[in-house]
């Protein structure tokens, strides 16, 4: 078999694979939400970053492939992705845990309750 084909092919399962690894950990997400408030906050969140993810990184490679985009452009909203990722992650780690935190408040126990 042809080496690029090879690669080819482990690019493409490599992909799978990591997207599988990405659905399987928004459902975990969703899933260990301790209350309904959260899990409503994750579903949007992981929607968003699903969203995001589609349009900042699978439009622009497969418009890259086809020839429509340059592909430095294609890099460009990569990096950029990652860029905005990384600050939505914490922000959405504070308001889960306010979220959580405002529910334990509410029904009497404290923090721990």
């Amino acid at each position: 078999m042809d080496p690029s084909t090879i690669g080819l092919i482990g690019g493409m399962i490599g992909s799978a694979i990591g997207v599988l690894g990405g659905v399987i950990g928004t459902y975990f997400s969703i899933k260990n939400m301790k209350t309904p408030a959260e899990r409503r906050f994750m579903v949007k969140y992981a929607s968003g970053m699903w969203v995001a993810l589609i349009l900042l990184i699978g439009l622009p490679l497969v418009l890259s492939f086809v020839g429509v985009i340059p592909q430095w452009l294609y890099w460009v909203a990569f990096v950029l992705f990652f860029i905005l990722f990384v600050p939505t992650v914490f922000w959405a780690n504070k308001h889960q845990a306010a979220l959580r935190e405002e529910k334990g408040s509410d029904n009497g126990k404290g923090r721990l309750g």
